[in-house]
């Protein structure tokens, strides 16, 4: 009896880090499905209902309940827990008028959100970190694929739009107001263009936006890789189509 229980108690050490390793695999795998796949959904339902849907991302930290109000924002050591919301304009326009210069927020009256409509639910994936890849795509592999500048890296600081929206509707545009705030937006209009609102790019269409996610540990992110190696993956939007491609290695 005693080698019996001996032998299950190695055997349970052996294989419970085994299954949080492949629990946080399918994780990873479960997010980058999910990420691409709202944005496909968000850009059928652009074009099949003419009119402008706005995909938000944002990165909090995973030490937090999910069901806190308001969540605490990743840092550059903390995140883990990604969030996504879709929502339309209600008079299905734009939302705001195009100027040469526009002000952040664009929103002509946000009035918490009281003109944004949600397109589906709030998806929140766990173990996974919004990267942001500092090196050179490869030319060769599976991770070959067009470069893109940090402005349209979701994963950079510097990719925050003039289109932020608050989670829930009806909560005040302020971080310390929602249980999720919305800075890293993508567009897409009637036509399935797809575009990152910035104050000045007005309706210029650019090649690629890049969506870097890695698999983290709860909370904690592994330094990035210096190549295309390991747990990662790439999910690329078209800017004239607002196509997905998705890259792993």
């Amino acid at each position: 009896m005693l080698v019996v229980v001996a032998i299950m108690a190695i055997v349970m050490m052996v294989a419970i880090p085994a299954f949080s390793t492949l629990s946080r695999a399918n994780d990873f795998t479960t997010a980058v499905s999910g990420v691409s796949g709202m944005l496909e959904r968000a850009r059928t339902y652009a074009m099949a209902n003419n009119v402008y849907v706005y995909v938000g991302i944002a990165e909090v930290s995973a030490d937090v309940p999910a069901s806190t109000v308001p969540q605490v924002a990743a840092t550059t050591s903390v995140g883990g827990r990604l969030a996504m919301a879709a929502v339309v304009v209600r008079e299905g326009t734009r939302g705001y008028t195009l100027l040469p210069t526009l002000p952040s927020p664009a929103w002509g009256n946000y009035n918490k959100g009281s003109d944004l409509v949600a397109v589906g639910k709030l998806e929140v994936f766990e173990n996974v970190h919004l990267a942001a890849f500092t090196h050179q795509p490869p030319t060769t592999g599976s991770m070959a694929r067009p470069s893109t500048t940090s402005l349209y890296q979701l994963g950079d600081p510097t990719c925050t739009s003039v289109t932020p929206f608050a989670w829930p509707l009806g909560s005040d545009l302020a971080s310390d107001q929602c249980q999720y705030y919305f800075q890293k937006v993508i567009q897409f209009d009637p036509q399935g263009t797809a575009r990152i609102q910035y104050a000045s790019n007005q309706d210029n269409i650019v090649q690629w936006m890049e969506i870097g996610l890695q698999q983290s540990y709860g909370s904690y992110t592994p330094p990035m890789p210096a190549t295309d190696t390991g747990a990662i993956a790439a999910i690329l939007v078209d800017g004239l189509t607002g196509a997905i491609r998705i890259y792993r290695p």
